[in-house]
């Protein structure tokens, strides 16, 4: 998607151009930018493209939160004064993340607003996504998932929250071929809440994929079925 794909080059320069102030922002982008030296994690239904650990976001210091592994953003920005911190957990978290800070929404006044992911899947199909999250009594309790297909926006997914503990969400989109080799553009939904600080809490958000075989390596795979054959 050409469009998001230019935001995202736009956010980056964006912040990058700030980095020469000390805001937040540049700082943001040195943690997304430290990560691409790390390489890719790997966990049972498939490569991560992009996660967030919510660890050291400042409220009010930017407009998007940097993905803590691989290279994204997730913007905040429709949420204004609703969007906090608050303690996280360990559930869900990639090998070396700790259990430090989660996002936090606040406000039924954000009802039908959402929170948007966008990171580079152009080399990755069998798209899925897992995260930790609960909510207060008076909290969003109905969410959905949507992703941007080029032209509209398609619900893949509902989810609601526990009041008492964390739980961890998984959900397999594999099935949606036109996801493959695009960029990713995902947004939770959040609704349901019914008081004015009614709140729901995000850690440890991942989105993973199985890697797209090079056109070389086609090629190769289908020589030495050829080989094969020929050998019997």
């Amino acid at each position: 998607m050409n469009v998001f794909k230019t935001a995202v080059v736009a956010w980056t320069r964006g912040a990058r151009a700030t980095k020469a102030k000390g805001s937040s922002v540049a700082r943001l982008a040195a943690l997304a930018s430290a990560s691409m030296g790390l390489g890719w994690c790997t966990l049972a239904h498939g490569e991560v493209i992009a996660a967030w650990n919510m660890n050291g976001f400042v409220p009010g210091s930017a407009g998007a939160i940097a993905a803590s592994t691989g290279i994204g953003s997730v913007d905040v920005t429709p949420f204004g004064d609703g969007v906090g911190t608050l303690l996280g957990t360990s559930l869900g978290a990639l090998e070396g993340d700790i259990a430090g800070d989660s996002l936090s929404i606040a406000g039924n006044s954000y009802n039908g607003l959402s929170l948007t992911f966008g990171f580079d899947a152009s080399m990755h199909r069998d798209l899925s996504v897992s995260f930790a999250v609960r909510r207060s009594s008076t909290g969003f309790a109905t969410n959905r998932i949507e992703w941007w297909s080029g032209s509209k926006w398609t619900t893949l997914a509902t989810f609601g929250a526990s009041t008492t503990t964390w739980d961890l969400r998984s959900f397999d989109f594999s099935a949606v071929d036109a996801m493959d080799g695009q960029y990713g553009l995902f947004r939770f939904v959040l609704d349901g809440a019914t008081g004015s600080s009614g709140s729901i809490r995000f850690d440890n958000v991942a989105f993973s994929g199985t890697v797209l075989p090079a056109p070389g390596a086609v090629a190769l795979l289908g020589l030495a079925g050829v080989v094969a054959r020929r050998r019997r």
